[in-house]
């Protein structure tokens, strides 16, 4: 399956490929730091915001930003 899926063409995908699709982003989710698990969870599953993220850690915005976004680089390329 192609890396770069979105979430928004997994709708369009057969069964069989819809699962191979979340195994992959859930084999790629097991390889993160527990920061990173987090920040993803927080802002993708409990939708907070980068602010509220960043209030719940105690770190910058600008370090919640950088997370989310190295985080979510990683998994697309691995």
């Amino acid at each position: 399956m192609n890396e770069t899926t979105t979430l928004t063409q997994t709708k369009e995908l057969s069964p069989e490929d819809r699962a191979n699709w979340k195994a992959d982003i859930a084999e790629g989710i097991d390889l993160l730091s527990e920061q990173e698990k987090l920040v993803i969870a927080l802002h993708y599953h409990e939708e907070l915001t980068i602010a509220e993220i960043a209030h719940v850690l105690e770190i910058s915005e600008r370090k919640v930003k950088k997370i989310r976004d190295k985080t979510l680089q990683k998994i697309l390329n691995r």
